[in-house]
Order: C-alpha cells, then structure tokens, then sequence
C-alpha cells in the first residue's frame, strides 16, 4: 500500500535499457518499468532477499494453476536476475491501467462499474485456490507468523504490529479487535492489501489485473479481501475515490450480508498498518480509526 518517492538508481536502469519516464509504479517494496510492449520490469529495493523474492514467484505459480477461475489476470515471472546490486525480475506487462489513477477521470455509469467490479475481483480472490493448514503469512520470514486459529493469528499479528506503532497505541486491545471478526470455516488466500492501487482496470468499467501478491498475503477469510476493499475506499488510502463510491461499497456489501464486518475488518487493518510511520498520510489514517473514543478497541 505504502508509496514510495525515489526512483531506481540510474545503473540500474541503464542495465536494463531503460530510462526514468519507464516507470509504471511503485510501493514499498519494488519499483515496476515498462521494458516493452509485452514486458516489465520489477526492481526489488535495497534489503530483499532472494529467498522472499523466490517464495513470491513460486506463490505466483502456484496461484496459477486456478489462474482460469477468476476474471482477472495475475501476474507471471518470465526470468529473475540481479542487475546492478538488485534483484529484478522480468514480467509480462497486463493489460489496463491503475484503478486508482481512473477513479480520478471516470464518471457516470462506468465509474459505478468500476467500484463494483473492484469489490467483485476483491472478493473473487481465494477463488485462486492456495490451500494451507494454517492461518497467516504465506511467505516464510523471519516475521512469518502462523496459527491454528483464524482469531489467533489475527490478534498475534494486531498485537505486534501495534507494538511497532508505539506508545500511543499501547491502550488498543488487539484481543478486542480479533475477537470482533468471525472465525472462518477453512483457511483461504487473502492479498490482504487489494487496493485500488493494486488494481488494473479499463474505461469500461473492467478489472483486467489484480497486482502484488505475496508481499503480505495471508491464509485467512474469504470475507476479508472484499471487506476490506470496501475500507480502502477511504482516503487517504484512495483519494480519488469519492463519497458516492463509499456508499456504493456500503451498498454492495450490504446486500452480500458483509455489512456487519465493515468497522471491525476497518479496525483492524488500522492495527494491521499501524506500524507504517514513514507513510504519515496511511498513519494518520490508523490514529483516526484506533484512537477515537467512538472507535476505539478495549478489553
């Protein structure tokens, strides 16, 4: 979710025959650049590790296998390299643009369909088939954590991210916020962060692509991908995203029988995110969710 400022650094780039105008976006993790009409480049930032970098790719096949049950196209790894101290790996290029750049242009109907058809692929997700017998992280790490229990994992994960966030989140009660959230029957893939600046999508009102797994996908519930797409809406996470959309998300959810999960799943993507200092907007956005008194999570 998070954005970041710098570009790749120059040796990079020329390596790879590129020029800074090339970039197609960015987070807190990878830079991506147009190498051609058919490809990209990923540039993995300073700190990756192959063996994160290697576990991505082979979630990436893995999720392929069911590639064909959802209405979106995931991304494919056509070669992995190290090019002026970084890992890049070369992928083919999917079609559209980001959901979040077109919610900025798009009006009347086609816009309505824009925010349908994000909540639809959000919620079309575990449909790609990942099967674990456990909930949580499904790269492994140092920071991987995983757990018997859907509630388990959740309050676990809450709890040491709050943590990282600092004092002024000490009074959160991370038991609270899981124990908001229901119990899943089964362990399903969730991207976790399904925003619409993970999204691809066309004027006509069509996800074409659904972008970064991996980076902090879990096991967990079917239910909370488009719950959560659902949160995203608000800004600063999406600022070209509009009242009228939020209702229309509300709406959606609503007539799904998700409503109920709406403010619970928003608060604890709040203690999920919290820890994201060096992204002040993202921030603020979880002080303003955790810290009201009409929000706040207690035991």
């Amino acid at each position: 979710m998070k954005e970041a400022a710098r570009v790749a650094p120059d040796p990079v780039l020329y390596a790879l025959g590129i020029g800074p105008d090339a970039l197609l976006g960015q987070g807190g993790e990878t830079w991506v650049y147009a190498l051609d009409g058919a490809r990209v480049a990923r540039v993995y930032r300073p700190g990756t590790v192959v063996e994160g970098v290697n576990g991505r790719i082979s979630l990436l096949r893995e999720m392929a296998v069911n590639a064909d049950r959802v209405p979106f196209a995931i991304p494919t790894v056509l070669d992995k390299r190290a090019v002026g101290g970084h890992l890049v790996t070369i992928e083919q290029r999917l079609a559209g643009r980001p959901l979040i750049d077109l919610l900025a242009e798009v009006r009347g109907p086609n816009r309505k369909r824009l925010i349908v058809a994000y909540l639809e692929a959000a919620a079309a997700i575990h449909r790609l088939g990942i099967v674990r017998p456990w909930y949580g992280e499904l790269l492994d790490g140092p920071d991987a954590m995983r757990t018997a229990t859907y509630r388990d994992y959740l309050a676990r994960r809450a709890a040491r991210n709050l943590a990282a966030a600092g004092a002024d989140f000490a009074h959160v009660s991370a038991t609270a916020l899981a124990n908001a959230l229901p119990e899943p029957d089964v362990p399903v893939l969730v991207h976790l962060d399904a925003f619409p600046g993970n999204m691809l999508a066309n004027e006509a009102g069509e996800i074409t692509a659904v972008l970064d797994f991996g980076v902090v996908a879990i096991m967990g519930d079917a239910r909370l991908d488009p719950v959560a797409a659902a949160v995203y809406l608000d800004p600063p996470i999406t600022p070209t995203a509009t009242e009228q959309d939020r209702q229309l998300a509300q709406a959606w959810l609503a007539e799904r029988g998700l409503a109920q999960h709406y403010q619970p799943t928003r608060r604890w993507l709040a203690a999920f995110w919290s820890f994201a200092q060096d992204d002040p907007p993202l921030h603020q956005w979880c002080r303003a969710t955790l810290l009201h008194a009409d929000t706040q999570a207690k035991t």
